[in-house]
């Protein structure tokens, strides 16, 4: 079977090695060259992510350990410190291993080549059909160096947040996205990124490293429908697979590739296994379109963040679910 990858990220990169442990050997990565080449060579450059990730990680036949930089036992949320489990992630790394053996070729895709062409392009879902009412959350990152120590942080705003996640001692990724607001002014006022900081300056206690802006697909896979198109499958975020009041797509992303390895051969049974699996990104998508109409916040939506949040093992009492989730309210 002649099979294309489209997309060279996290998702197609580790659908790539399971294919290949699987023993398919004709099977070409496409990557689509990027106009603003950032440090790391990656966009986004998401790298913090929570439970799942290790078994994940082992399942390609690859050790987590080699790929940690920190783990987290709490995250400072809203200034409140709320037990945890989080952890920051080598994410060049990880992909350069999972793409081992792999030729990386340009797209486009002549897609009549191939018996399968899967779309992993995330939120360009570039082979796919467009999804009608897409919902796209636009989002800046700095990497930054800080002589002083910075929590594991989220800071919730309109329809958005923003975050700090340490990498490394002295290295942070700083970030923010919002359906309302823009991402810059959400980092400006919050004075976490100074603007115009140079390299050395003796002055500032931060130094901007690199930056980048990416979009996030917040449609849910119940919304980004058709999943399969003449030869072409999707997976990851082209699909929807990611969580839309947390914005993690990381772990939705490689299991969603676990899922199409596991029905490779069946398409309606692919499509019924990612229905099911991310079954509560329906609910959370439901929450997401209440607060952009600015409608009341009630018990049953407390609920539901409460119930995301525990994808990262955190402690959240509802009644601070409930103010996050009037703060973030249109």
């Amino acid at each position: 079977m002649k099979i294309a990858i489209a997309g060279a990220g996290i998702c197609g990169a580790y659908l790539y090695r399971l294919l290949h442990n699987k023993g398919f050997d004709d099977v070409a990565v496409y990557e689509q060259e990027q106009q603003h080449k950032t440090g790391c060579s990656i966009s986004p450059c998401a790298w913090g992510t929570s439970l799942g990730f290790e078994p994940l990680v082992e399942h390609a036949g690859l050790d987590p350990a080699k790929y940690t930089r920190m783990q987290f036992d709490h995250v400072m949320m809203d200034e409140m410190r709320i037990e945890a489990y989080a952890l920051t992630f080598d994410k060049p790394l990880l992909i350069s291993d999972l793409l081992q053996d792999a030729v990386i070729q340009q797209s486009p895709i002549d897609t009549a080549e191939y018996d399968r062409v899967i779309d992993a392009t995330g939120v360009l879902r570039a082979y796919l059909p467009e999804i009608k009412d897409d919902l796209i959350f636009p989002c800046v990152q700095y990497c930054i160096r800080s002589s002083e120590p910075l929590d594991m942080s989220i800071k919730i705003s309109r329809i958005g947040y923003a975050w700090i996640f340490p990498l490394s001692d002295g290295i942070y990724h700083i970030g923010a996205g919002s359906l309302v607001v823009k991402p810059h002014d959400m980092l400006k006022n919050l004075s976490w990124v100074k603007q115009g900081v140079k390299q050395g300056d003796k002055n500032e206690k931060r130094e901007v490293i690199c930056r980048c802006a990416s979009k996030v697909r917040l449609t849910a896979p119940i919304g980004s429908r058709p999943y399969i198109f003449r030869n072409i499958w999707g997976t990851g975020e082209a699909i929807g697979c990611v969580a839309p009041l947390a914005g993690e797509g990381i772990i939705p992303g490689m299991r969603s590739a676990q899922i199409l390895v596991e029905n490779w051969d069946d398409h309606l049974a692919y499509e019924r296994a990612i229905l099911n699996e991310f079954s509560w990104m329906e609910e959370e998508r439901r929450v997401v379109d209440r607060l952009r109409r600015g409608e009341r916040i009630g018990i049953r939506d407390g609920l539901i963040l409460k119930e995301t949040t525990k994808r990262m093992n955190m402690k959240l009492h509802l009644w601070d679910a409930l103010k996050m989730l009037m703060r973030a309210r249109k």
